[in-house]
């Protein structure tokens, strides 16, 4: 669809947003005009045309798309859409998103999308929301759950969206209205949330998601330990594109079709595929993939090579209109390099500041001139520069009075760029510090792009830390139990997570009947302050005596998925399989018992050891648990250890 006339949209969009006003929102509203009457109060037009107002203006934000893939050019959302599929966690059913689906809440009208950075959480929410109103399935509204905060709930937001004249009064009839029903909450981007707001924001969303109940509600994340907050939300996984989805996806990029195919057929050479593969799972990445062939003819194979050639892409965009000689001058008159290294602290600042992706503008030139002090020598003023993030070198994007980065895996490239060209001697203590976090997940995009990076000094200086903690780990835990193939499971297991038992009865196919009570016993424990608790249910609670096995995952179990994904032969998975036999364990109803080492514990009474590892292993079984060979992770660190010790004896460095 040509979008050269954006003028146009309007004649689009408002015949269909007027028959989900009328259908859902106008009798909710005269029924509360007739009810306001008799109290003496009004609602009147003014707050109608408000709703009308905001849902063109939502469809036509979601439906025109600005990325780095267009540089500067908009597209319709449909026109380069591929129908991504849902896989259920529960049931293991597959949906494919081409349209609103009333299957996709048949089980539960709360929905979890979770997946990998680029697999396209937010262009789904986009597109359910668009064919929710093209269908005239509900009233959709978006909140973007970056911009929620200790001071801000989902009301306010919707408030501040609909910026109404009079907020008290607006706010209960916001509040009534929501608690009727026939709305479809997008709340998207649970991971861009604040660290310091983290806690207080999952608090609103559980409260506000419980009172109004009677609506649907998507919710979309990168994978978190955090999210098992959210035990009453079906989870659905976004499945990885095929090649062939990902070659139709860079056709849909192409509007001559001459590149697109160009590239694809590099793809298909037999020596080009099986390194390249990875950026045809998700669609950023083919989209990035585009911009950077593009920009020249080559095919990246090394990951931050690859983001390296889509920002030399976007920051030597030609203006075509000028012909292909002509280049854009900075507004900063940075060259490439110096822009680069105000790029690189701002993306590590972002990083410590909360994972902050967006900004009002104060905020954005507080922190771009921490960037600009940060560097020394570099003299640009930070309005100038962001007006090239903005216009020349199109990595940010403006949404109403919000600037934001097009795409936070650019911020975390920028960041793990940082860590390694700039950090100095803090380069260590920043790379372990992200590794082996208690919330790491949220930094596995910067690990995997370091990784990139510099391998050796990833293997000299996590994985050195990894392997030692796990020798460390195995000589000293379970020493007063004897050998056996129990005490080597329970060290493995103990190894990635903090363990408990308790007997706590309930139904675990009852949806409603979440296990927030349990994950509550366990953070009123003293030294517990982690919230990321996850337990899977069993299909025969009587077997283990309705016994529960609540788990805190630690850092190394993340940091072993990541490293059994990249192959390392030291990570292996192990299937755990229970006894079939009924266990009967005698516990305290409702009292936690942690899995320990202690000798005099309940649970390592000669009679109970084996008991509590098959018990553990019920809860564990639909898993292929990611632990440490002892064998080859002796060998691994042998292997690290004579490399840095090579390091260190590099003399021939100083030989001139």
């Amino acid at each position: 669809m040509d979008l050269s006339n954006i003028k146009d949209i309007a004649s689009i969009i408002t015949p269909l947003t007027k028959i989900v006003f009328e259908t859902f929102l106008l009798p909710k509203f005269q029924e509360f005009q007739k009810k306001m009457s008799r109290e003496g109060k009004v609602i009147d037009q003014y707050f109608e045309n408000k709703f009308i107002d905001y849902l063109d203006e939502l469809y036509e934000k979601c439906a025109i798309l600005n990325t780095v893939a267009f540089k500067k050019r908009q597209v319709w959302l449909h026109d380069v859409y591929i129908p991504l599929k849902l896989r259920c966690e529960e049931t293991k059913e597959e949906l494919k998103i081409d349209v609103f689906s009333d299957d996709l809440f048949k089980n539960s009208n709360k929905i979890l999308i979770t997946d990998t950075a680029g697999m396209g959480k937010s262009t789904l929410s986009k597109k359910l929301l668009l064919s929710c109103i093209e269908m005239n399935k509900g009233v959709p509204i978006l909140i973007e759950l970056r911009r929620l905060s200790k001071n801000k709930g989902i009301i306010e937001e919707i408030l501040e969206q609909l910026n109404p004249i009079n907020e008290t009064l607006d706010k209960q009839f916001i509040l009534d209205l929501v608690k009727r029903g026939d709305f479809i909450f997008f709340l998207d981007g649970f991971d861009e949330i604040q660290l310091n707001e983290r806690a207080k924001v999952t608090s609103e969303i559980q409260q506000f998601t419980t009172k109004a109940n009677k609506n649907r509600f998507v919710l979309t994340s990168r994978p978190e330990n955090a999210l098992t907050s959210f035990g009453d939300f079906l989870k659905f996984q976004i499945r990885p594109l095929n090649s062939l989805e990902a070659f139709d996806l860079l056709r849909k990029y192409d509007q001559s079709g001459e590149l697109s195919e160009l590239l694809i057929k590099k793809l298909k050479e037999s020596s080009v595929f099986p390194n390249i593969k990875e950026y045809l799972t998700t669609p950023l990445l083919v989209s990035l993939l585009y911009t950077a062939f593009e920009h020249k003819q080559t095919i990246p194979f090394k990951k931050h090579i690859f983001y390296r050639q889509v920002f030399d892409a976007l920051y030597d965009s030609h203006d075509l209109s000028k012909g292909d000689s002509f280049e854009r001058d900075k507004h900063s008159g940075l060259g490439i390099d110096d822009f680069l290294r105000i790029l690189r602290i701002f993306g590590y600042l972002c990083l410590v500041n909360g994972n902050q992706i967006e900004f009002t503008r104060d905020q954005l030139e507080d922190i771009i001139s921490k960037a600009i002090k940060y560097c020394g020598d570099i003299k640009v003023k930070p309005s100038d520069f962001i007006k090239d993030l903005i216009i020349t070198v199109p990595i940010f994007s403006l949404d109403g009075v919000y600037y934001k980065w097009s795409h936070k895996s650019l911020q975390e490239y920028f960041a793990s760029q940082f860590i390694y060209l700039d950090a100095k001697d803090k380069q260590n203590e920043i790379l372990l510090k992200i590794c082996f976090h208690e919330s790491n997940e949220l930094y596995l995009n910067i690990i995997d792009l370091y990784e990139s990076i510099d391998p050796r000094g990833f293997k000299n200086i996590v994985l050195y830390k990894l392997l030692q903690d796990f020798t460390k780990h195995m000589k000293v835990s379970y020493k007063n139990f004897p050998d056996s193939k129990s005490k080597l499971e329970r060290q493995q297991l103990a190894f990635i997570y903090d363990l408990y038992l308790i007997n706590f009865p309930f139904e675990p196919r009852t949806r409603e009947n979440s296990p927030s009570e349990i994950f509550e016993l366990l953070r009123n424990l003293k030294g517990k302050k982690r919230m990321s608790i996850g337990m899977n249910v069993v299909p025969d609670e009587n077997q283990i005596s309705c016994i529960k096995v609540p788990r805190i995952i630690n850092p190394q179990l993340i940091l072993l998925n990541f490293l059994d994904d990249k192959d390392y032969s030291f990570v292996t998975r192990i299937k755990m399989k229970p006894s079939r036999h009924k266990i009967d364990l005698k516990l305290k109803s409702r009292h936690p018992y942690s899995v320990t080492d202690r000798k005099n514990s309940y649970l390592n009474t000669l009679d109970n050891f084996e008991k509590t590892n098959d018990i553990i292993k019920h809860f564990l079984a639909r898993h292929e648990v990611p632990v440490i060979n002892q064998k080859k992770a002796s060998i691994a660190l042998s292997e690290i250890q004579e490399s840095i010790k090579s390091s260190s004896d590099e003399n021939f460095l100083l030989t001139f």
